[in-house]
């Protein structure tokens, strides 16, 4: 009996807990991607604005009162873009279910020590297929279509929020 209420009391303490934990709060996003590093220069073309449209992408998926600003204390958000996984997607892929967009995201707080975390993230276009939009034939889609382009990045930035601590 006493097993059940200590279990009982601490499933409600960590749930309150849970409920009471803060979002981090976010200080800046910055994606890099050497661009001319793509040797193939309709691939270089096309993934051209990747750096600006993926932070804004990613800055979507941050509810805007997690955003503080750099003038601000909170989490600073970099995403190294893999310029040879975008180039050997081009390159390579003749299957679009089999592209990749691949980063290295390293999340630090100058502020919040638990605030660190560092992983690369791999997003296949079978997990952006959930962002396209409605009627979008999946067959006719190809690798340079704006509506591949803009699922790829929802994708990557739906999992790097998912992520935040």
């Amino acid at each position: 009996m006493f097993n059940k209420i200590l279990i009982s009391t601490l499933s409600v303490g960590l749930v309150a807990g849970a409920a009471l934990a803060e979002e981090t709060p976010i200080k800046s996003i910055e994606v890099t991607a050497d661009i001319a590093a793509i040797e193939n220069a309709e691939a270089a073309t096309f993934w051209g604005n990747l750096e600006s449209d993926l932070e804004a992408a990613i800055a979507a998926e941050i509810a805007p009162d997690r955003l503080v600003g750099a003038e601000g204390e909170g989490s600073e958000i970099k995403v190294d873009v893999d310029e040879i996984a975008l180039s050997d997607t081009w390159a390579t892929v003749t299957d679009l279910g089999e592209s990749r967009l691949v980063g290295q995201v390293n999340v630090t707080s100058q502020t919040d020590n638990s605030k660190f975390d560092g992983y690369e993230l791999s997003v296949a276009f079978k997990d952006a297929i959930v962002f396209l939009p409605e009627g979008a034939d999946v067959t006719l889609l190809t690798r340079d279509s704006a509506e591949y382009y803009a699922a790829m990045l929802q994708a990557f930035a739906e999992h790097v929020v998912d992520r935040l601590k």
